[in-house]
């Protein structure tokens, strides 16, 4: 049998006829959803909440917040009119209305690429790129449970109301991603998203990760903890998110209170993505899904968690990746580069954490308990040196290097890495 594995805008084709034993980890198939009727649906009935149109009044002014580029699978421009039309319903007119851009520490985007984010609704409204490091335009609020100061973009701050949009998907250190993460990272100050992502380590130097930040689990994830207080302080009136099946299609949408909506989603995300195992593989092939899940290394990594997940200690991941713009992130290159030992890198990363070069640091430790392997276009190679990741060209090269033609070697094939999570069940190990 062969499939086609996305790889940017294209397809790598993997014959897995030459695979010894094989099984391909997918979520269930589902028959496609009408996408504009679940967007309706979710609007119509909000959880916990009056609907959009009867909590907004002619008066107000409104910030809703929207995704990035790197985002854009939830399809932004498909969603937000239906928002906006609950607004129009209430007599709120354009001039009232911010879009406000979460990029959290991400780069700032192009005119195209802000087009293709709001799509017909580009030019019609204001539109803020939010930034980190623009303090004159931060309002302080509080400070979290574990001690984060949490200053907002003002432009959310001083809205009468703040309408929160985006996905709910699985999210490597959060848990889940959507909800309480537009407010942060997304529209924090940069010293905000700083501590939040430092909460992802262990409590002792040497301890690396904390194993509570990880796909899937909101239980005692202090990363967690610490966006749901931010997105206490700054009260939100109203939630709109996707959920995406494992083929990256609309499986539901959830509307109305900030938390009870996004908590309602996160259930809809494990009935359309959690995909059960019955034993641990020597081998994953972790595929992202194409542009713009791996449109770098800083993104894609998250496809390395699935993979990790699916195999035994020490297994191979090959990471199927384009990365046309590198790593994305230059200090997640730089903590790479810099250090000759994991304990300094750690050391660095708890001394002045970067957003930004999480990544780097999630591929080198990994590297130490997995067998790392990347098929990708990524440039200058070099760069990954130190990793300790396997740099192939072609993903025929990269399985016959980790032995999948071998009798006794079994390897899972996830063709969406980034939309799925695996979930252990006791079987043959």
């Amino acid at each position: 049998m062969k499939i086609d594995l996305k790889y940017g805008d294209g397809t790598v084709a993997l014959d897995c006829d030459k695979l010894a034993n094989y099984a391909i980890l997918a979520s269930e198939e589902r028959e496609a959803r009408e996408e504009e009727a679940l967007i309706q649906e979710a609007l119509e009935h909000p959880i916990g909440s009056p609907r959009l149109r009867d909590l907004a009044s002619p008066s107000d002014s409104v910030c809703i917040v929207v995704s990035d580029i790197s985002r854009a699978y939830q399809k932004m421009s498909l969603f937000l009119p239906y928002v906006i039309r609950e607004l129009e319903e209430a007599g709120v007119p354009d001039e009232q209305i911010t879009l406000l851009c979460a990029l959290g520490a991400h780069s700032p985007q192009s005119e195209e690429e802000k087009r293709l984010v709001l799509g017909g609704l580009y030019g019609r409204f204001r539109f803020v790129e939010h930034d980190c490091r623009d303090e004159k335009n931060l309002v302080h609020l509080g400070t979290t449970r574990h001690g984060t100061p949490i200053c907002v973009s003002r432009y959310a701050a001083e809205a009468d109301l703040v309408v929160l949009t985006g996905a709910v998907t699985y999210h490597d250190m959060a848990g889940f991603g959507g909800g309480r993460k537009s407010v942060m990272p997304g529209i924090v100050s940069y010293e905000a998203v700083c501590a939040n992502h430092l909460r992802v380590f262990a409590k002792e130097l040497g301890g690396g990760l904390n194993p509570d930040c990880r796909l899937g689990n909101l239980e005692g994830n202090p990363m967690h903890e610490d966006m749901v207080d931010a997105c206490g302080l700054l009260r939100p009136a109203f939630l709109f998110n996707v959920v995406l099946d494992g083929n990256n299609r609309y499986y539901k949408a959830v509307a109305g209170d900030w938390e009870q909506a996004f908590r309602k989603g996160t259930g809809y995300c494990e009935e359309a993505c959690m995909v059960p195992i019955r034993r641990k593989a020597d081998i994953a092939i972790a595929c992202c899904g194409g542009y713009p899940k791996d449109m770098n290394l800083y993104q894609a990594s998250k496809g390395y968690a699935v993979g990790i997940d699916a195999v035994k200690p020490g297994g191979a991941v090959i990471l199927l990746a384009r990365c046309e713009d590198g790593m994305g992130a230059d200090p997640s290159v730089s903590i790479i580069t810099d250090y000759d030992s994991h304990l300094e890198r750690e050391k660095k990363m708890r001394e002045a954490f970067e957003p930004e070069a999480y990544s780097g640091y999630y591929i080198c430790e990994m590297a130490n308990k997995y067998r790392l392997m990347l098929v990708s276009d990524y440039q200058p190679a070099e760069e990954l040196e130190k990793s300790r990741v396997q740099m192939f060209s072609s993903l025929e090269e990269a399985l016959a290097c980790a032995g999948a033609e071998k009798e006794n070697v079994f390897t899972y094939v996830i063709p969406a890495a980034m939309s799925i999570v695996t979930k252990f069940v006791k079987g043959e190990e």
